[in-house]
């Protein structure tokens, strides 16, 4: 209890540090977001890199689909000898995410305990705090959440038989997101949007760039 109250005071003070040199609560939580996606910016581009290799061992993947197709444990157990022999680990996109949900929380609870009105924009958000009712801050978060939804499947070899499943999520996740943006603190909203739009940049800048002697580490991995 005493970490977690020494981490979001952590938070506070940043927050009000960066809105008082901004003159703006929301630039506030902006520069809040790009700090902590610097910070996190060695995770990102290893992500980015699994994604990559992932990409470029998709044609070799489809081939252990079909020629165990029906046999489910054992391309599981093949799939995964082809990842540890190329030394892709799926897990490791997961991690960033991971990190971020203690400053998202933490930055959840920063903004109920504190009124931070919206000095330069009271007609659009009149307390960070409180939920956004105009519907942009949820319509950004359904639209950020899609963008990087199709971004991975896109980098992501399909899962045998979860081809449906998959496509369903690329447009169920962002209307749920969308919601409960919409019930959550408008100042969450924007560190949520902010992180995904940075993440979306990042990701696309760093597979232009081959790796292991390649051509190109950007193509998507064609779903078939």
């Amino acid at each position: 209890m005493v970490i977690w109250h020494a981490f979001t005071g952590l938070l506070k003070v940043v927050f009000i540090a960066f809105s008082a040199w901004t003159g703006n609560y929301v630039l506030g939580i902006v520069l809040l977001t790009l700090l902590v996606r610097l910070v996190l910016l060695p995770l990102g581009i290893a992500q980015a890199r699994s994604m990559q290799k992932m990409a470029l061992l998709a044609p070799r993947q489809r081939e252990l689909q079909q020629r165990h197709k029906g046999d489910r444990q054992k391309l599981n157990e093949e799939v995964a000898k082809l990842y540890k022999a190329e030394g892709v680990n799926p897990a490791s996109g997961c991690l960033p995410l991971v990190l971020q949900i203690p400053v998202m929380y933490g930055l959840f609870d920063v903004l109920r305990r504190y009124q931070y009105p919206h000095a330069n924009w009271e007609w659009l958000w009149h307390n960070l705090g409180q939920p956004d009712h105009t519907y942009i801050l949820a319509v950004l978060v359904a639209v950020s959440t899609f963008l990087m939804q199709r971004q991975t499947m896109q980098m992501t070899p399909t899962q045998p038989g979860m081809e449906s499943s998959q496509k369903m999520m690329l447009y169920v996740m962002p209307l749920i997101f969308g919601y409960v943006a919409y019930r959550f603190p408008a100042g969450l909203s924007v560190y949520y949007v902010v992180s995904n739009i940075f993440q979306w940049g990042q990701t696309v800048i760093l597979l232009k760039r081959p790796i292991n002697g390649g051509a190109s580490g950007s193509a998507p991995a064609t779903q078939k």
